[in-house]
Formats: C-alpha cells, sequence, structure tokens
C-alpha cells in the first residue's frame, strides 16, 4: 500500500507544510514485530474487493448476500486505504480477516432471515445517547446498559450478530476475547483511553462496518476520499441495513422496553437515522469541546497503531476538527425541529452523581425509578470507576490545535450551550 499516505492528504486550515509531514512511528512488542516477519507476504499487499467477497463465500457455501448497496462504499472506502493507508504487514493481515468476517456474517445473516421470518418484526423503541466523542457517552451508555428497561449492543455481538453455522452456534465471545486480547497487546495504551470488553456495551455503528458505511472507518485509516464522499450519501439504506443487525440480535435476547443505542455518528445523520427508527428520544450529552477534542484525537492517534506502522497526529488535529464542527452543525439542525425529542445532559452532572443523572432520564423517558435501580446503578459505578486501568493524559497542541481555535471554531455552540458546559 502507499508510502506516500502523509505527503497524499489535503492540507487543512491550520496545518502548516512542515505539521503535514509530521509523522509518529510507532513502536511494537517483540511478538508484533516477529508476527510482521513472518506475514511479510502482506507487506503492500492491496484490498481487493472480489477476493475477499470470494474468500467469504468459499468460508461459508453460501452465495446471497441479500441487498448489494454496500458493494459501491466498500469498493470506495477501499480504493481511499490502498492509496493513503500504510499497514504493518499484521495490520493488513488482521483487517483482511476482519473484512471477510464481516462478509460471513452478512452471508449467514440472509440465512436465518429465511429460516426464521419473525427475525423481521418491529424493533422497540429506541433510546439513542449522543454528542460529541468524549462526552460520558460511553459511561452513560453503560450505566443505562445495567437497568433492567434496557438492551444494548454488546462488544461480542458486534463480532458475530448472527449463527454462523446451521446449527445456531456463535463464535462472537471467543472471537471478541481474541481480538481485545490483541488490541492489549499490540496497544497497551489504549485500555485507559477506552477501556474494552467483551461482554460491555459497545457502538453499534460498528455494526454499520458490515455495509461499509461507518464513521469508524475514517477514524482508523487515512482516507480522505471514502470520509467526504460518505457526507454526500443517502444514509438510509445503511440504517437499513443497521436495523437488520439489531433485529437479529433481538431475536436471540429481546429488548424489555427501550433498545439503547450509542454513537457520535449519528448527529450527522439524524433525519435519516429517525426515519428508520421513528421512535426514538435523544440523550444528547454535551461537555466542553475545548477538553474533548485533545483526548478524542489521542483516540484515534492510538487507534490507528492496531493496523499501521505510524500515525500523523496533526492530520488527525484537522480532521476531526473539521469533522466534529459538521457534527455540531447537523445535529442542531434536526434538533431545532425536533426539539421534544431531546434530553440534554450535562457531563458535569453524570460525572458529580451518576445516580441522579440517571434518575432524571428516567423521569423525562416516563419510566419509574426503584431501590433495585440504584442498587444496580451503584454497583457499576464502583466496578467501573475512572481511571480504572491507568489515567488518559493529551494535549491539544500535540494535534495542532489549542483551546482559540477550538473555541473560535464551535463559537455557536459555546454561545448556544453554555449552561451546559
Amino acid at each position: 500500500m502507499s508510502n506516500n499516505a502523509e505527503a497524499s492528504l489535503t492540507i487543512e486550515p491550520y496545518m502548516s507544510q512542515e505539521a503535514k509531514l509530521r509523522s509518529s512511528k510507532f513502536s511494537f512488542p517483540i511478538g508484533v514485530r516477529v508476527a510482521n516477519k513472518v506475514l511479510a507476504s502482506y507487506k503492500d499487499k492491496e484490498l481487493v474487493v472480489e477476493d475477499l467477497i470470494e474468500q467469504a463465500i468459499k468460508k461459508t457455501g453460501l452465495d446471497d448476500f441479500g441487498t448489494t448497496f454496500w458493494k459501491e462504499p466498500m469498493s470506495i472506502a477501499f480504493a481511499d486505504i490502498n492509496e493513503h493507508t500504510t499497514f504493518h504487514p499484521l495490520g493488513a493481515y488482521l483487517y483482511e480477516k476482519k473484512v471477510v468476517q464481516n462478509l460471513v456474517n452478512r452471508l449467514w445473516a440472509q440465512y436465518w432471515i429465511k429460516q426464521e421470518p419473525i427475525i423481521t418484526k418491529s424493533l422497540p423503541p429506541t433510546v439513542l445517547i449522543t454528542g460529541l466523542q468524549r462526552t460520558g457517552t460511553t459511561f452513560l451508555q453503560r450505566l443505562l446498559g445495567a437497568l433492567p428497561e434496557f438492551r444494548g449492543v454488546i462488544s461480542w455481538e458486534i463480532v458475530n450478530p448472527v449463527p454462523t453455522s446451521k446449527k445456531k452456534t456463535y463464535h462472537g465471545k471467543k472471537l471478541a476475547w481474541i481480538g481485545h486480547k490483541a488490541l492489549n497487546y499490540i496497544n497497551p495504551d489504549f485500555k485507559a483511553i477506552h477501556a474494552l470488553d467483551h461482554d460491555s456495551l459497545d457502538e453499534e455503528v460498528a455494526l454499520m462496518e458490515h455495509c461499509f458505511m461507518s464513521s469508524i472507518i475514517e477514524a482508523i485509516f487515512n482516507t480522505p476520499v471514502y470520509s467526504r464522499w460518505l457526507e454526500e450519501q443517502d444514509q438510509k439504506p445503511a440504517y437499513e441495513d443497521l436495523k437488520m443487525w439489531l433485529q437479529l440480535l433481538l431475536w436471540r435476547e429481546p429488548a424489555k422496553k427501550f433498545l439503547l443505542l450509542k454513537s457520535p455518528h449519528h448527529m450527522e445523520y439524524l433525519d435519516d437515522f429517525s426515519t428508520v427508527f421513528p421512535e426514538t428520544k435523544i440523550i444528547h450529552m454535551h461537555r466542553d469541546p475545548a477538553e474533548t477534542m485533545a483526548s478524542y484525537c489521542s483516540m484515534m492517534h492510538y487507534s490507528k497503531k492496531m493496523f499501521q506502522d505510524s500515525s500523523n497526529p496533526h492530520a488527525i488535529g484537522q480532521h476531526w476538527l473539521r469533522k466534529n464542527k459538521r457534527l455540531v452543525k447537523h445535529c442542531q439542525a434536526y434538533k431545532d425541529k425536533n426539539q421534544d425529542q431531546f434530553i440534554d445532559v450535562r457531563y458535569k452532572d453524570l460525572v458529580r452523581n451518576p445516580i441522579i443523572a440517571a434518575q432524571e432520564i428516567y423521569k423525562k423517558l416516563g419510566l419509574e425509578w426503584s431501590e433495585e435501580h440504584t442498587t444496580l446503578a451503584e454497583a457499576y459505578c464502583i466496578e467501573h470507576k475512572k481511571n480504572k486501568f491507568g489515567k488518559h493524559t493529551y494535549s491539544l497542541d500535540d494535534y495542532g490545535l489549542s483551546e482559540e481555535i477550538i473555541k473560535d471554531e464551535f463559537r455557536t455552540y459555546y454561545d448556544q450551550y453554555a449552561d451546559y458546559l
């Protein structure tokens, strides 16, 4: 794959030519260095759409993928990854296996939908937690997910959302456990930033990688062309596809009251999201962007280590500065027309007293809070205390940003939500 990835990135307004070319080379533990030698044939190996599709067909003995709309974003994403991303051999191997597994899942999804028509029944009402990254969305998602009214998406279910044999066998727990162990080995700093566990709730946007219309792709790879292309697409097919995966998950384990979803990704596409999921309440998290941007850029920097040799911190800063400004703009445009759909929550309130914050959310959702809820919520908070896996340190300057730049770019948001920051 291209060794000129850094040089081909578009220069953004705050990035000098020197900063544009600056790159942080990752160091790897000995096991990764050995694997890179063993997998040397994957060096500069390009992703080829039809080859990976053929691997999935051969692996399953199935050939019905259902819809085919996902082939276009797959092709555009792969072309951009091939052009702008320099994999290390182990990373190229792991990503290829990940894509093939997603295609395998799609084949088995069609098989089981034909066998069990009940899978496609209507979904329950949805509660969506959104807001910019690092605003407490994950903590709130997992806190509410510990309570009986909510059914979220578990990390292992993202890896394997459908039985991948005619015996209704799921391999997701084992695959997710191995994947998280591999991530923690390759990148031990990551768990202090975003703790992963195969049995914890995670973002359903990862299920959208099955149709290659997910912001996760631009988060872990350098994809300037694909990222801009995705922003201009009709997202309804992607959300219909997400609906199918959620139906498959609820076929295995139904929701008692609400389906609980969470991702900043949806801020940009709330019109299309709400068309596919019409019974949705949206919890909008708020935190000072000057506090969140450096934290998220750090997370994106380290996430690239799973697959790549290096990362350009300043390019990350410029990409997510533009992207997050767009997320806020599109979210607010939708919110201005649908205010009754939203529940605003301060990050500071959530951190100060999670139990009271959860009680307020229950009240606004029309749900009853009991002593059992308090017990469950307190147990979750004790088990998942802040900095459990070490303290995450970061700086705006590392990513070519400053507090002045953030406050200037998000001036409208600061003015509108001053009481929430």
